[in-house]
């Protein structure tokens, strides 16, 4: 029986969505043995930990008592992010240098951090401690430059996955709002014009308060409302991402882009090269060029102008490009054929 090793020490709700597709991965397998240890406070209940086959899911609770834990050799172990908390450190750089293990793999669910914003990051940057891994995973569209300065010889590239399972078609009607969220380089007050005009009310969950909104529009902390995002996105009438035109990341906004096309919902974003690869105007999402009240009005109207039969064909369109495209599951199965 092989034995697996997932290291999941970034609390993070997109952490507990790859660790649930890890698990739906490997399925029932008979054959091999999943541990998990994690450094998650927070329960998470609105997705639900998993439990993993043949093994079990247990708390960081000190650098010895992982090593009683997690005795014995593994035949795979894998990191995932970086932790967030410093006490987590010890263990990391434990299992990447020491722990013992037939292969040892790093994949990175969000961009790398920044010098000075990871404590265990620029420790791993500072001691190479990357360096005995067999292999690495970093998001396509991240820093190489940053990465090489982590200690593996090279980075495979992956792309930005969802939760496909969990982000599937809700039975509820769609609503009379447009729904937003996201922080980065986002610009509400060009959405909130472009919403006034079409009888439509707005509903937008930021960590980054807009000024200006008109009367009646509805605005949360995203980060407070992680367990309504899904609901949320699930019965909007559109899901529009004002991404400011000068914000040099083309990826800005895929993971509501893609969250929301998993869900079936239309989808109005910022046309880049990165997101041509995804949507195909019309056909599965709709894109505006310019970000203007001019431009959000005209792209709402194109969705609101749908007929239910035209609605069904690109709600099917968009899951589809995401189970294709962008896919956790499929990602993590490709992983474990690949290594495990």
């Amino acid at each position: 029986m092989k034995r697996i090793l997932l290291a999941n020490f970034a609390e993070c709700p997109e952490n507990l969505h790859f660790e649930r597709a890890f698990v739906r991965a490997l399925g029932k397998s008979k054959k091999t043995s999943l541990d998990i240890v994690h450094d998650f406070d927070y329960h998470y209940d609105f997705l639900g930990a998993l439990p993993p086959p043949g093994g079990k899911r247990f708390k960081y609770a000190g650098l010895e008592g992982l090593k009683r834990a997690a005795r014995g050799a593994y035949d795979l172990v894998v990191l995932l992010d970086f932790p967030k908390r410093a006490r987590c450190a010890p263990a990391f750089l434990w299992l990447a240098r020491e722990a013992k293990a037939a292969k040892k793999i790093f994949i990175a669910n969000h961009l790398i951090p920044m010098p000075g914003h990871n404590f265990t990051a620029d420790l791993v940057r500072r001691l190479k401690a990357l360096a005995g891994l067999d292999a690495g995973y970093m998001l396509e569209f991240d820093d190489r430059g940053l990465w090489g300065e982590m200690g593996l010889a090279g980075m495979i590239k992956r792309g930005y996955s969802s939760d496909c399972e969990y982000y599937s078609p809700q039975k509820i009607a769609a609503g009379d709002y447009v729904f937003s969220a996201g922080s980065a380089g986002r610009e509400f007050a060009a959405l909130a014009g472009g919403v006034k005009n079409t009888g439509l009310s707005l509903k937008i969950f930021s960590d980054g308060k807009p000024d200006g909104l008109p009367r009646g529009a509805e605005f949360l902390p995203l980060a407070k409302n992680l367990h309504n995002l899904r609901s949320a996105a699930a019965g909007a009438r559109a899901v529009v991402i004002p991404v400011r035109d000068e914000h040099k990341n083309e990826a800005a906004g895929n993971s509501i882009a893609f969250l929301s096309m998993a869900l079936g919902r239309p989808v109005l974003t910022k046309r880049t090269p990165y997101m041509e690869r995804f949507i195909t105007d019309g056909q599965n999402g709709f894109f505006y060029d310019t970000l203007s009240t001019l431009s959000i009005a005209r792209g709402l109207g194109r969705i609101m102008a749908l007929t239910p039969a035209a609605q069904k064909k690109l709600s099917a369109a968009a899951r589809r490009t995401v189970l294709q495209k962008a896919s956790l599951d499929r990602f993590c199965a490709g992983f474990l054929k690949r290594f495990a």
